[in-house]
């Protein structure tokens, strides 16, 4: 490694919920890092993704979607979201859906106008508006509130101008030595994306408040049990009403579920895991400060 010529930094993702961050994640980072739903609020913490070159080293950070908080759960979301573009970041992407509406980041602009560092203005899901001009008033109007480094137009789900981001955003970072060992993926533990996993199979399996009422804590991860790892998971809900929903008939619900992580984790791990599920009933926990500390979330008194 050349360190006198070697750049290194956060590439911080910021968007409105299902903007396609955890996708553009997954596609720069080479692998399913990050949980990716049709539903908004699929991420609840930022993760990071390390991807490397020669000469530099990149820590995309996906964050939750930005949204005005209604519970302490979401409160430290959107804490996630300010500390990363605050304090974290060497380069914003400012994602955007092309083909939503761009009032709804009027929010989140103006957290934007509070950083310090170079913005990328990423306009996502571009194969889904036809009128190239629209495009065009999209970002005119994007470049009215903020200042704009760069413009991108990206399908982050068909991988179409991620390259050209990727190699912008190593092109712009300050000289400095890796942030991370070569090699390093990650900056969580296997256990974490069991969980995150898990969780997006609840997202994908289940209907209305369900996903959004539970929380996935890994009890038991052991390597190397006989062929296979080993995994129990207590799913937390809200209110005694939901276990049997979670469970469903006959437990009919529970074992999709736990074959469909089991599936999931498996292809991440790269290695066969069996997975056990419990639903545990914890209430009102996304209002519950003690719980969410316990449950790994940094909790602030106040709305950031």
């Amino acid at each position: 490694m050349d360190e006198e010529n070697f750049k290194s930094g956060f590439a911080v993702l910021a968007g409105l919920p299902n903007a396609g961050k955890s996708t553009l994640l997954n596609q720069v980072a080479g692998g399913l890092l990050s949980a990716v739903t049709h539903k908004p609020q699929t991420t609840r913490q930022n993760i990071l993704a390390i991807s490397e070159g020669d000469h530099y080293q990149i820590v995309f950070v996906d964050t939750p979607g930005f949204l005005k908080a209604q519970y302490k759960l979401q409160q430290t979301m959107a804490a996630c979201v300010d500390r990363a573009v605050s304090e974290d970041a060497d380069v914003v992407l400012f994602l955007l859906d092309a083909s939503a509406n761009y009032v709804d980041n009027a929010a989140l602009v103006e957290k934007l106008k509070t950083v310090y560092c170079p913005i990328f203005l990423v306009l996502n899901k571009t194969d889904l508006v036809k009128d190239s001009a629209a495009l065009d008033e999209l970002e005119a109007r994007a470049k009215q509130d903020l200042k704009i480094a760069k413009t991108f137009r990206i399908c982050a789900a068909k991988g179409i101008g991620t390259d050209a981001l990727k190699q912008a955003v190593a092109d712009i970072l300050p000289p400095s030595p890796p942030y991370f060992p070569p090699g390093q993926w990650t900056d969580r533990w296997e256990r974490f994306y069991a969980a995150e996993f898990i969780r997006e199979q609840i997202f994908l399996l289940y209907q209305k408040e369900i996903p959004y009422s539970t929380y996935v804590e890994i009890e038991k991860f052991t390597e190397n049990l006989g062929p296979k790892n080993f995994i129990r998971a207590n799913i937390h809900v809200e209110r005694e009403s939901q276990k049997p929903i979670v469970i469903g008939k006959k437990g009919s619900m529970i074992a999709e579920l736990r074959k469909r992580s089991q599936k999931r984790v498996e292809e991440f791990l790269g290695r066969p895991c069996r997975v056990e599920l419990n639903v545990v009933v914890s209430p009102n926990w996304r209002n519950n400060s003690e719980l969410l500390e316990k449950f790994g979330y940094i909790v602030r008194d106040e709305q950031p």
